[in-house]
């Protein structure tokens, strides 16, 4: 259910039809068709101490760039904020701030709270990651 929810989000976001019973979208002209903005990544996430980096969409989390590109990072809970695993040592840029929820893990889990935890982490322009330091 949680899925069919995220996928019922995620049609709005894009401004497509939720389902087949909505009304189909209508075409633009060839003349005044853009490139639709949702459909290329438009923020690069660079990780420096894997001298890599990877283009995602804005509003994705920093663990999402990490697991796009293949670099090695444990996320047990699958992005969920409670194990902690995905502790990176420093996130530079354009990101959202810190929550409450991602402070509360760090501190159980006695982490350094310079760091932050990857899936909590949203991009939002040009970022750089530094993984390595971890606890």
């Amino acid at each position: 259910m949680i899925h069919k929810l995220l996928g019922k989000i995620l049609d709005v976001a894009r401004r497509r039809p939720a389902s087949r019973h909505s009304a189909p979208k209508t075409e633009r002209p060839a003349a005044q068709s853009e490139p639709d903005p949702i459909a290329l990544p438009d923020c690069q996430v660079t990780f420096v101490d894997h001298d890599k980096t990877i283009a995602v969409h804005r509003g994705k989390t920093v663990l999402h760039a990490i697991i796009r590109g293949g670099i090695p990072l444990p996320h047990e809970c699958g992005g969920l904020a409670s194990c902690g695993e995905c502790h990176v040592s420093s996130i530079t840029g354009d990101v959202s701030d810190r929550r409450e929820i991602e402070t509360r893990i760090l501190k159980i889990l006695g982490r350094p709270l310079d760091g932050r935890l990857a899936c909590q982490t949203l991009v939002f322009g040009a970022v750089s990651v530094t993984i390595a330091g971890q606890a």
